[in-house]
């Protein structure tokens, strides 16, 4: 199972943000923003990132990563976030969006952070 807060972290020099956009929906609507300055460390919910009033599976959700404002190309499914503690994000500029995945085991419980 993964972990009940998923760590989000910006180890690049520009903002970050990531989307959670579920379809059918418009593509400029999205469910939730978590904004990520330079630096930052966000935890956030993992519950709260897919599980809606409305009853949908998380079979359809997309984690959309947004740098600087602009779509990346990069995307994370649930079942990718359910099974990191933690998400690094690096920006390299044209080459992309790099993300670096933590998985929640014994030996890290008390250095996660």
């Amino acid at each position: 199972m993964g972990a009940r807060l998923t760590t989000f972290e910006n180890r690049a020099n520009v903002d970050m943000e990531i989307r959670v956009f579920v379809p059918p929906d418009r593509p400029d609507r999205y469910r939730m923003i978590v904004r990520l300055k330079p630096g930052e460390i966000r935890k956030v919910l993992t519950r709260s990132l897919f599980k809606y009033d409305t009853g949908e599976t998380d079979n359809h959700i997309f984690l959309m990563i947004h740098v600087e404002g602009v779509y990346t190309g990069v995307t994370l499914l649930p079942w990718e976030v359910k099974k990191y503690a933690k998400i690094i994000g690096y920006y390299r500029g044209d080459s992309g969006v790099n993300l670096k995945g933590v998985r929640f085991t014994f030996s890290n419980l008390f250095r996660l952070e």
